[in-house]
Formats: structure tokens, C-alpha cells, sequence
């Protein structure tokens, strides 16, 4: 046999689009640059101090898929491995996004890849590092989910079990698939399918979400009953159920609000950002109304009334977990689905270009340079927001882990102290105690969460003595946890730092951070 003449079979490697590959790789470059400071560093929240080694079994939040996602990272919280792999699931996404979309120019596509990664949302998903790789796999399986509905006859099966699976580890995801689904059927109507084909397709990706929520809350209560664990109050999770439809219902006035509350006065942008947000959102307006005018829509009522609609419910699409959190508060990590405005501005914008291209008018450079304009402020606005949210991570953990390592040195030092002492937290230190963070880095609060990892939760506090100043934390005797919390002798005790705020009180030592009110 000749080796030098032979040539290995090709693989049958499934065919990638130019499309695909440019926005995954564009993703990948610019995910990466955005985030790196992050992946390089220890910079943990509240919630992933508290979770620094983890399985993410969290079936009592709802969670039901959580474990198994986060498989890949292994039980420990690892920066680089788990920015990997969500850089890797968000790279994916965009790929799957523009193929989705329909995008074609190259600088389109560049660009909204590139708005995918920096979208100042994902600085508060990625401060809870421990579960982000989980987050960002199932915002993959709910964009994958729509590609397959969209381009597959039977593909709504495959969609249903997918966004069924990624609500079993975030429900606020299932937001970005709804909008894309609503933004197939707004561009089918705007590119001339017949409306009976368009309301058709229409119903049934109403019907693989309300199939996915159905899924996914029977699998959570077989598992639940399976495992005798009961639901806890979070975020609105065990009000949900159809008694509660009035009380949904009642939430979509808030949902719009908390919509354009958003793009109109967002607390956690600077003043220029807002502007560019705003001169994005004025530009998509302008676009809309230009594309509608050379595709006579205002020529064709039904087609412009339902093309009308579809626009009026991407506020609430977007913005549907609102809805169903009721009574919950709203975090920005659950607000990614938002970036589809800036996407939905890159595709009219691209869809009046190649109207004006394709009738030989020379306009349409004129609405790249200013599309890919406002695009690259975006990118660049959210590539230093999240940076600002990375570096108050730092400044708060660091000012915690300091505080930490002084609360550990004065119970060290009490008479009687070993390693199998029990420590007692008293009460929270005041907010303003050691000035929280410079005012350069309160904006951003809203995004990642990240209030004081010490100073304001209580839980975390004990995580922090013992990850970060290696205080040894031995778990508490029914009698010692008695003699503590049941007595009176830690309510007239002088509040940290004052002299006697940590003392030795029958083998415990008592920290007194905060006044706390008698029973």
C-alpha cells in the first residue's frame, strides 16, 4: 500500500452556514474580551460565596434540570471552566440567533453577535458564577428550540421538550425564545406570506410555549412528589398554577411598564448610555415606518394591523417571566431576553437596505453606517458597564473579605477559644458602616445584585469567615443554639466594632454585628 497516496475519508460533517460561523466566532472573540476579567479572577457575589463548591441541586427553587446542566463544570466553582463553557453556549446562540433572523451582511451579523455577548445582563448572570454555565446551556436549548420549530415540520416536539428542560433550570429564559418566535411570524408578515400561513404558525409556537410551561411544571411535580420536597416562595414559583390566571393577568400593565422603564430610564446605565439606548430605539421606530412604506403595508390594512400587533406584544413577549412572577421582584439576569429590541433593530434595518439595494437607490449605505454605528456604541457601552459591575464585585469582596479576616482575628483572640467553637453572628452591620463601595460603583448595583457579601446577608457572612479569613464554622448544639438566641444578655451588647461586641458566652463566641429586635 502507497501511504503517500492515501487520503483519509471525508467526515460527514453536517454543513455550516458562512452566517452561522462568522456570528459564532465573532461571539467567541468579542464573549471572551467582555468577560475576561471575570474568568481570571475570584470575584464572587452573595449567592456564589455561598456556593463555591455545589452540585446546583436546587429542586426546591424549581429547579429540576439545574443539577444536570451544571454537570459539566463539575461540583466546583471554577472561573475559566465555567466561562468556557457559557462563552461557548452564548457563542452558539448567536450563530443559531442570526441563522434565525435571517441575517446576511456581514456587518450585521458582526455586530449583533457581538450585542449578544456585551448586553450588560449578563453581568449579573455571570456573577452568580456557580450556576451560570447551567444559565447560559439553557438559554442555548431555548434558542435551539425555536430553530428547530421554525425550520423542521415536527420540529415542535423537539422545541417543546428543549424549553421545557431549560425552564427546569431558569424560567426567565423561555422570554428569548417567545420574542423570537414573535419575531418569525412579524417578519413572515412583512415578507409577504399569506396571513392564514402566518396565524397558523402563529398558534402553533403558541402552542409549543404553553406545551414547554406545561412539561416542565408536571415533570417538576412528579419529581417533587417523587422526592417529598416542597417548593419554596421564590419569585412567585409556587403561586404559579391556572387559580392564579386573574393574578397573571393583573401583571401585564406592570410588565409593560417595567418594559420601557427600561430603555427610557434605566438605573444602572450611565446618562450616555441611555442616550444611545434611546437613539437605537428612535432608530428602529424610523426604520419600521420606512420598511412599512416601501413594502406597502399601508396599502394592505390586515397585513398592517397584524404587523401592528405583533409589534405591540414584543414589550410583553419579552418581558413574559414578569407575568409570571407574580408578587416577585425583578432582577436584570432576568431581563437578557431584552437585547432582541437591539437584534430587531439590526434586521429592519437590514430589510430596508435590501429594499433600497435591490431598487438601485444608493440609501441603503446610508442606513448601514448609521445601523452599525449605533451598534458599535451599544457594544461598547455594555463592554464597559459590565467591566464597572466586574470591578464592584472585586471592591466589595474584597472589603468583605477584609472585614472577615478582622471579626476572625478578634474571636481568635477571646479567652477560651479552640477550633470546635461555635461562632454566633448577631444582626447585620449597618449598609453605610465602611461606605459599601466609592459612588463611581453604585450604578451598576442593579445589575449584578451584589450587595455587601458580609455586611447585608446574614447567610453568606458565615461563608465569607470561613472561605475567604479561614475561621472554622462548627455547626451548633440544640442546647448552645438555646443558650444563645433565647437569652437577653445579647440584645444591651455594643454593636461591632465597639469594645465587647465579640465575646465568649458558654462555649460560643458571639459576634454582634447589628441591633436586632427582641422576639
Amino acid at each position: 500500500m502507497d501511504h503517500n497516496a492515501f487520503q483519509w475519508p471525508a467526515l460527514p460533517l453536517p454543513r455550516i452556514s458562512r452566517e452561522f460561523r462568522l456570528a459564532f466566532f465573532t461571539a467567541c472573540l468579542a464573549g471572551f474580551i467582555t468577560h475576561l476579567y471575570l474568568f481570571t479572577n475570584f470575584l464572587p457575589n452573595h449567592d456564589s460565596i455561598h456556593s463555591i463548591f455545589s452540585d446546583n441541586d436546587v429542586l426546591s427553587s424549581g429547579r429540576w434540570s439545574a443539577k444536570l446542566l451544571s454537570s459539566f463544570s463539575t461540583y466546583f466553582q471554577m472561573p475559566v471552566v465555567i466561562g468556557l463553557i457559557s462563552i461557548l453556549a452564548l457563542a452558539l446562540t448567536a450563530g443559531l440567533t442570526v441563522r434565525i433572523l435571517g441575517l446576511t451582511h456581514r456587518g450585521n451579523i458582526v455586530m449583533a453577535a457581538a450585542l449578544l455577548v456585551t448586553f450588560p445582563s449578563l453581568s449579573g448572570i455571570l456573577s452568580y458564577l456557580f450556576t451560570a454555565d447551567a444559565y447560559c446551556i439553557a438559554l442555548l436549548l431555548n434558542t435551539l428550540a425555536v430553530y428547530c420549530a421554525k425550520k423542521y415540520r415536527r420540529g415542535w416536539a423537539a422545541a417543546i421538550a428543549m424549553m421545557a428542560l431549560a425552564c427546569g433550570t431558569y424560567q426567565a429564559f423561555l422570554c428569548y425564545a417567545i420574542g423570537l418566535f414573535l419575531f418569525d411570524c412579524i417578519f413572515m408578515l412583512l415578507e409577504g406570506t399569506d396571513i392564514p400561513a402566518v396565524v397558523r404558525k402563529g398558534l402553533v409556537y403558541v402552542g409549543v410555549c404553553a406545551a414547554s410551561l406545561v412539561v416542565y411544571y408536571a415533570v417538576l411535580k412528579v419529581i417533587l412528589l417523587v422526592t417529598h420536597t416542597q417548593l419554596v416562595d421564590y419569585q412567585g414559583l409556587n403561586q404559579m398554577g391556572l387559580e392564579n390566571i386573574v393574578a397573571f393577568l393583573k401583571n401585564i400593565p406592570d410588565a409593560y411598564d417595567y418594559f420601557f422603564t427600561y430603555f427610557r430610564r434605566p438605573a444602572h446605565l450611565n446618562r450616555f448610555y441611555r442616550y444611545v439606548q434611546m437613539a437605537d430605539c428612535l432608530f428602529l421606530v424610523v426604520m419600521g415606518l420606512r420598511l412599512a412604506t416601501l413594502k406597502g403595508l399601508f396599502r394592505d390594512i390586515p397585513r398592517l394591523l397584524l404587523a401592528v400587533a405583533g409589534a405591540a406584544l414584543v414589550p410583553l413577549a419579552l418581558n413574559f417571566v414578569f407575568i409570571l412572577a407574580v408578587g416577585a421582584g425583578m432582577h436584570y439576569l432576568m431581563v437578557y431576553a431584552f437585547v432582541l429590541v437591539f437584534l430587531l433593530t439590526v434586521k429592519i434595518a437590514e430589510l430596508v437596505m435590501e429594499e433600497l439595494a435591490s431598487a438601485g437607490k444608493p440609501g441603503w449605505m446610508g442606513v448601514l453606517g448609521v445601523n452599525l454605528a449605533l451598534c458599535a456604541l451599544l457594544v461598547w457601552c455594555g463592554f464597559y458597564t459590565n467591566n464597572i459591575s466586574y470591578l464592584r464585585l472585586q471592591v466589595r469582596y474584597e472589603n468583605s473579605a477584609a472585614l472577615a479576616n478582622r471579626i476572625a482575628a478578634r474571636v481568635e483572640a477571646l479567652e477560651g477559644y479552640n477550633r470546635d467553637t461555635p461562632v454566633a453572628l448577631i444582626g447585620l452591620l449597618p449598609s453605610d458602616l465602611y461606605g459599601r463601595a466609592v459612588p463611581a460603583f453604585s450604578a451598576p448595583e442593579a445589575i449584578t445584585g451584589t450587595d455587601d457579601i458580609l455586611l447585608e446577608y446574614y447567610y453568606s457572612a458565615r461563608d465569607v469567615l470561613q472561605y475567604c479569613a479561614g475561621l472554622r464554622m462548627p455547626p451548633f448544639t440544640e442546647e448552645q443554639w438555646t443558650s444563645v438566641y433565647d437569652s437577653d444578655f445579647i440584645y444591651p451588647m455594643p454593636c461591632w466594632p465597639a469594645e465587647g461586641s465579640v465575646i465568649m458566652y458558654n462555649g460560643v463566641a458571639v459576634v454582634k454585628l447589628g441591633e436586632i429586635q427582641r422576639p
